[in-house]
């Protein structure tokens, strides 16, 4: 008796032990303070207007209702499976009109009607944690879900954002374009006055006129695109097409959106764990370890309880008086003894989910470390190409300005003008891009770190 009580709990622990741990991938220390992850991030803009968009992109986002229905299918799915922890009760009422085959019941008795009423309850006594592993199972898939709502939520507010981003730069650019169509233009003009008046040559003259047509041709290429990308913010944002037809809101221009501090110091490695999309894994990764646990139990007996109390009784009018009192308990024990090898292939199936979650976690961790740390050198390497091209268009506004001094002076050709004129042009416009393409790079940073980063206050 006691090498069997023995076996049978070894049995038990074994079924009811965990399944696997969450692989541990080493990370690289830090040495900042504890930090949080910031939901509203791109309020560090202070752009009223992106506000408003990127608050409307999580609303009317068909991607967000997906993501929502999806949370919602996996809570009733974790309902579904915690209802197996508690008994099942259902009332029962019958009435039954029989006539007994005399040659199966020699009695005399004839034709009857019986009248039954009652509940009944049954419940599974989960000894060996299948229930509870199901449970644990569900759960996981909820916070799964629920991690993946983040995640899309992070995903729409980016692309927001960045969508925003790139219709600022491209308004400051047509700007750029109408600015340098208007001074060729004014350019244009005082050559004409000077050819006409033998100062100076066609060759100038020309030389105006092609400048000026090569502004122009920039220009329907900016509005073009700028066109499009005011159709994919309004995708984004859930815009109507009346609303579209009415104009883009905008908020501040390109170069006067801040730019949120850079990363903390030492910003600890263990904040990417707190990535949506690292949650959703590890939190799918432990639902498909109970679902291992919940198969294994499959092999063990099963002990069902079942019993009901009511009534019987010929006469209606008789049913819950004492007599007709009934009552029936029944212990039901079941074990498998052959069944095909199902049991064998659904604990295969779901061991080799486990290690594709497994696997897929690692792959995660991985990954965001990866984009994390170049999203990290591509805000610090934008930042750069920003105060470059700052100092390029101060420098080339400066030459703009001696060329044309030298020229009317005398000193040089006009295609020095020209030339230092076409420079200014270009890195105008290679300004606005190095900015947006900063504001980008700051926004792929915070979704590479899951949201963003914050002290925690004491």
């Amino acid at each position: 008796m006691r090498k069997g009580l023995a076996a049978l709990a070894c049995v038990y622990l074994a079924a009811c032990a965990p399944v696997g741990t969450i692989p541990d991938v080493p990370m690289p220390g830090g040495g900042a303070p504890e930090v949080r992850i910031a939901l509203d991030w791109w309020k560090g803009f202070n752009d009223p207007v992106l506000d408003r968009l990127v608050a409307r992109s999580l609303e009317a986002s068909p991607t967000l209702e997906s993501a929502l229905a999806r949370v919602d299918a996996a809570r009733a799915r974790a309902g579904i499976a915690g209802s197996a922890q508690l008994p099942n009760v259902a009332g029962v009422a019958a009435g039954t009109r029989a006539q007994p085959s005399r040659e199966v019941t020699p009695s005399p008795a004839g034709r009857y009607t019986a009248w039954a009423a009652s509940l009944q309850a049954s419940w599974e006594v989960d000894l060996w944690g299948r229930v509870r592993n199901e449970v644990a199972a569900g759960r996981s898939e909820l916070l799964s879900a629920a991690y993946a709502l983040d995640g899309v939520r992070l995903s729409l507010a980016a692309e927001t954002a960045r969508a925003y981003f790139q219709l600022r730069s491209l308004d400051a650019q047509a700007d750029v374009a109408r600015r340098t169509i208007v001074s060729r233009e004014r350019s244009l003009a005082l050559r004409e006055r000077r050819f006409s008046g033998g100062i100076t040559s066609e060759l100038d003259l020309r030389q105006a006129q092609s400048e000026l047509a090569a502004a122009r041709a920039q220009l329907p290429d900016l509005e073009e695109a700028r066109v499009r990308t005011e159709g994919a913010l309004a995708a984004l944002v859930g815009l109507s097409p009346r609303e579209l037809a009415s104009g883009m809101p905008r908020g501040n221009p390109i170069e006067a959106i801040p730019v949120p501090p850079s990363v903390p110091a030492g910003l600890p490695s263990d904040l990417l764990l707190r990535r949506p999309d690292i949650r959703e894994a590890e939190e799918g990764l432990r639902a498909t370890q109970a679902r291992v646990a919940a198969a294994r139990a499959a092999w063990f007996p099963r002990l069902a309880l079942t019993g009901s109390l009511g009534g019987e009784s010929l006469a209606l009018a008789d049913l819950f008086s004492g007599p007709a009192r009934a009552w029936q308990f029944v212990g039901q024990l079941s074990a498998p003894v052959f069944n095909a090898g199902l049991t064998a292939a659904q604990v295969d199936l779901a061991t080799a989910n486990e290690r594709a979650a497994a696997a897929n976690y690692r792959d995660r961790v991985i990954r965001s470390f990866a984009e994390s740390r170049a999203a990290v050198m591509a805000r610090e390497q934008a930042a750069e190409r920003v105060s470059a091209r700052g100092q390029a268009v101060e420098a080339l506004t400066r030459q703009v300005r001696l060329a044309s001094l030298r020229y009317d002076n005398g000193y040089s050709s006009y295609l020095e003008v020209l030339d230092a004129e076409r420079a200014l042009f270009g890195a105008e416009l290679a300004l606005a891009q190095a900015r947006a393409a900063h504001l980008v790079a700051v926004v792929d940073l915070y979704r590479a770190l899951g949201g963003g980063w914050a002290p925690v206050g004491p």
